[in-house]
């Protein structure tokens, strides 16, 4: 993804958190697992496993091309399978200053397990899964779940 197409959805969804509302970026753990279009499904079951993640971002040099899940790598039957033959070219981004409940909002209307979030200068900021969003609600109703 471009950084001005990135800064266009960042412009686009300009969400001005209150007291009540943490951003989408304070979820962020870690930047991104990202692989490029090439990148082996061998490889890429490797580093989910190895990085304990749901997806990995896919990229052409500084364009964000799509994800790959755990599911695409479950679902591919050929050997030879690279990132770009596997993988959801739709992605669904939203900018790292966005309501939590936004992200969870988008996640479940599109039945989706993550969302890319996206920094303010543009860039690959990281990404966020279901499963971080229901931790956060989780410890802010009082539950301990780290």
């Amino acid at each position: 993804m471009t950084k001005a197409l990135a800064r266009s959805f960042v412009d686009r969804f300009d969400d001005t958190p209150t007291a009540v509302l943490d951003t989408l970026g304070s979820l962020v753990r870690s930047p991104a697992v990202v692989v490029s279009t090439t990148t082996p499904l061998a490889e890429i079951r490797r580093l989910l496993v190895h990085r304990r993640v749901p997806a990995v971002a896919v990229v052409d040099g500084d364009h964000l091309c799509g994800l790959v899940t755990r599911t695409d790598v479950l679902r591919s039957t050929d050997d030879d399978a690279t990132a770009d033959d596997a993988m959801s070219g739709f992605v669904f981004a939203l900018p790292a200053r966005a309501p939590i409940e936004r992200a969870a909002a988008l996640m479940a209307y599109e039945g989706v397990g993550q969302v890319i979030v996206i920094g303010l200068d543009g860039e690959l900021f990281g990404m966020v899964s279901a499963i971080d969003i229901a931790r956060h609600f989780a410890v802010e109703a009082g539950y301990l779940v780290e």
